[in-house]
Parts: structure tokens; sequence; C-alpha cells
């Protein structure tokens, strides 16, 4: 009987902790891996907005739990007021009181007058 029906490990896996893997097989992973991610941004909306633009911004996720297909899915327009990082807005009520976090554009949308 092999060592390794006793262990339940391979040698390679009880010494290093993980099984060998071949370049061949890392090589095909990291194929499907660029893939997927080249996938996956090509089908990302890149929402960009200035200062001072008008903007939805979804419900939180405690609020989500709510199975009603017909709630709203945005709140009450705000304000841009600062754009943080390229993708990264600061954003305040529309009668100028501040919000204390940050929002990233994937959580926004714009809002048309």
């Amino acid at each position: 009987m092999p060592p390794s029906h006793v262990i339940g490990e391979t040698p390679f896996a009880f010494v290093y902790g993980t099984e060998a893997v071949l370049l061949v097989e890392r090589r095909l992973y990291s194929k499907w891996f660029s893939t997927n991610i080249r996938s996956y941004n090509r089908r990302l909306k890149n929402r960009q907005f200035r200062v001072g633009d008008l903007v939805l911004r979804m419900f939180a996720i405690a609020y989500l739990n709510c199975k009603n297909k017909l709630r709203p899915k945005c709140e009450r327009p705000y304000k841009v007021t600062k754009v943080v990082r390229p993708a990264t807005y600061e954003l305040s009520h529309v009668n100028r009181k501040p919000i204390n976090h940050t929002w990233h554009s994937t959580k926004l949308c714009k809002y048309y007058i």
C-alpha cells in the first residue's frame, strides 16, 4: 500500500502543504483568468460624473433584503460636490448638507430632470 493511502496526502502535499502544479496547468489557469477579467471589464459600465451633477444613490444592502420587485432601487437625488478619484465621488443633499461617505460610480446613476 503506498504511503498516500495511509495519511490521505501525497508526499509532496504533506511536505509543502499543497499539491504540485505543472507549468502547463498554471498557464491554462492564467489564460482562463485573463479571459474572464477581460470579459467582465468589457461589460462594466464606466459612469463619470462632474461636480454639480445630480445623481441617484442606490439603496443600502440592508434595505435590499425586502423582496418587493416594485420598490424603488435608488434614493432621492444628490449633488456631486467633489471628485475624489476617477470613479469615486463625495455627495451632498440638494440643500447642501454634506454626506460623510464617498461613493463609487457603480452605486450611482444619473438623475435626469
